[in-house]
This record gives C-alpha cells, sequence and structure tokens, in this order.
C-alpha cells in the first residue's frame, strides 16, 4: 500500500485495524456469495460473462478483459457519507471504511481463488479518494504492467494491493486442529511476539476464523505475529532481498538484539553484485553465525518458495521452540551452520 494508505489505515499501530468494526457489507457480501469463475485465461464475478472464451476480443489484452469485467464502485455497495458541496464528496472518514470495506473483500477473493479446481494467482486492487472507492482483481501473469512501481507517486489517493498466489494442495493440513496443535500455536506465539496479549488475540481470530479444510498452521502464525511496529516476523520476497533490505527491516524489529553488528557483511559498497539466488543463504547463514554471537537465534517460517520470513529469538529458547514448531506441524526453518536437525525444523 502506499503510505497514505497506511497512515490512514494506522497500519503501524497493527494490522487489526484494517478489519472494518461491522464487518463485510451485506452489499459486497452479495458478490462474494455469487462467487468467482476462472475460464480460459481469464477470472471474474460468476457467472462469467461468455465472451471470456475469446479474451481478450476487443480488448487491448487479458488485464483490461479483467478490469471491465471485474472492477466497481465500492461506494456503491458501502453506505459511506457523502457530501457535494464546500468540500470532499467522500470525505476521509468515509475513504477509511471504503478502504477497510475493499481490504475484507479481497480476503474474501483470495479465498474463492484458492477454491477454484485449480487454484491461480490473483492480484485484489483497492483504492480511495476524494470522489469515489474503487475494487478490481485479475489474475497475476509475468507481465503485469498496470501496477505502478511507486505507489507513493499518488500524493491525493489511497491505494492497497493485495496478492494472493496459491501453494500446492499438499502444503495444506486437511484435518481440523487439535487441541494439542493449538495449544502448540499459542505457546509458539506468546514465546516470540513483543506484545503476547496483542498477538495472542490475533491468533485467536485465525484460529476461529480458518478454513479447517485448508488450514495452515505456517499461515496462522505469520499472521499472528506480523504487527506493524510490534511485529516478531518480518516478510521479504527473495528476488529483492538485498543485504540492505534484510538490514533495514530487521533493524526495525523490537526483538533486535542491540549487540547485532553489520561491519561484516562486505555487501554496503557492491550491491551491484548481489545476486539472490546464489547469494542469499550464505548470507543468511553468516548473519545467523552473527546472531548467535550476541545469544540469538535467527530462525523463520516457511512460506513457500518465492518468499522469506524471519525473526529473532532467545537462543536458550531454540529448543522449546523446534519442540512446539512440531507440535504444532509448522514447518519453521533454523539459519546457520550447525542448527538442530529435527523432522519438523527444516536447517537452511
Amino acid at each position: 500500500m502506499n503510505d497514505r494508505a497506511a497512515r490512514l489505515l494506522g497500519v503501524r499501530d497493527g494490522f487489526g485495524g484494517l478489519d472494518p468494526e461491522e464487518g463485510l457489507s451485506s452489499g459486497l457480501r452479495t458478490w462474494v456469495d455469487g462467487g468467482i469463475e476462472s475460464r480460459g485465461e481469464v477470472v471474474s464475478w460468476a457467472p462469467i460473462p461468455a465472451d471470456a472464451d475469446d479474451a481478450p476480443g476487443r480488448f487491448v489484452d487479458l488485464y483490461e478483459w479483467e478490469h471491465w469485467h471485474n472492477d466497481f464502485h465500492l461506494e456503491d455497495f458501502v453506505s459511506v457519507d457523502s457530501t457535494y458541496a464546500d468540500g470532499p464528496i467522500v470525505g476521509v472518514d468515509a475513504q477509511r471504511t471504503l478502504l477497510r470495506q475493499g481490504i475484507a473483500l479481497a480476503r474474501e477473493v483470495g479465498r474463492l481463488a484458492g477454491e477454484l479446481s485449480t487454484p491461480i494467482p490473483l492480484r485484489c486492487i483497492i483504492a480511495a479518494n476524494e470522489t469515489n472507492g474503487k475494487f478490481a482483481f485479475y489474475r497475476i501473469r509475468p507481465e503485469d504492467n498496470w501496477v505502478l512501481d511507486d505507489l507513493d507517486g499518488d500524493d491525493r489517493g489511497y491505494v492497497v494491493i493485495i496478492d494472493f498466489v496459491p501453494r500446492s494442495r499438499d502444503r495444506f493440513r486437511s484435518a481440523r486442529i487439535g487441541a494439542a496443535q493449538r495449544a502448540a500455536l499459542i505457546d509458539l506465539v506468546e514465546l516470540l511476539a513483543p506484545d503476547v496479549e496483542k498477538a495472542r488475540g490475533r491468533l485467536a481470530y485465525v484460529l476461529e476464523n480458518a478454513l479447517w479444510s485448508a488450514f495452515d498452521p505456517e499461515d496462522a502464525l505469520i499472521e499472528a505475529l506480523f504487527d506493524g511496529i510490534d511485529s516478531a516476523l518480518t516478510y521479504f520476497l527473495r528476488v529483492v532481498a538485498d543485504p540492505a533490505t534484510i538490514r533495514r527491516r530487521l533493524e526495525l524489529m523490537p526483538t533486535c538484539p542491540e549487540g547485532l553488528t553489520w561491519d561484516w557483511d562486505g555487501y554496503d559498497g557492491d550491491i551491484g553484485s548481489w545476486s539472490s539466488e546464489t547469494d542469499l543463504q550464505p548470507y543468511l547463514r553468516l548473519l545467523a553465525d552473527r546472531c548467535r554471537a550476541v545469544d540469538t537465534a535467527l530462525i523463520g517460517v516457511f512460506t513457500g518458495a518465492d518468499g522469506l520470513v524471519l525473526g529473532f529469538l532467545p537462543s536458550d529458547e531454540l529448543e522449546r521452540f523446534i519442540v512446539l514448531a512440531a507440535t504444532a506441524k509448522a514447518e519453521i526453518i533454523i539459519y546457520g551452520s550447525g542448527e538442530p536437525a529435527t523432522s519438523d525444523a527444516a536447517p537452511a
């Protein structure tokens, strides 16, 4: 999201501020109840139009076809106050409401995309300004040119983009959450979270609203522990995770050890030579060794081949962390050379 949207939604105070207190509006719920469909190369609200077979047809490309069929004004389905004289048509409070409703709708659309017979990667765009709120979704493709690299280029509007990338079906646990697994997830969150009470509440919400037919304990931990300035984990895309980015994100975390130094990495003056494909894992091992020198473990939670989730843990809690992760059936990662090897901990 752009900085304007992050400030308006209060993301630095925790991601709980994204949820509309009143829940998804009845108008938007109608769209969700109708579902989405994928046919050929395109996706849209159900029932999918007949011209999907010939997409893009008269449109420039597949993106334009999907935008035309999947784009609508949020204020048409969400009740917000507006004024037509002496000021903005849609006030800031109303824009915040539209953003929150759009984000809630995006979560539902992402769930629907994951439930298709062949799950697809999906991008949702939510935007609001003084005149309206917009929602759109489309299939993610390598040649996507609909999204600007710098979302902060729009200094008047609020923009949020949410991507949903399906995992292989064998990544999900099909059984319901048992008491031992639930307790272990709670203990893991309490072990890692800077703000335990808030993180425990976020985990409870995730567990209460999970789809038991597609429950992923790794996602439950990530959802509970990503919490603005109180985050115990931080997320990177591997392809753009360079030393400067990793350092900047980790130093912002409240659990970052005070004694951790960075004068060893050797990349500050030569970022151009960095290759995430060949250099990332050796770099993380070196970083883990520096963490251990200050009695801290560099840990991770598996989030697919393209993602990287990192966090810190006191070294004397590492053994307990591994046991809890095994009970929680969560695939965790312990970085460094000589990490404990267990069937449920994946060394890196």
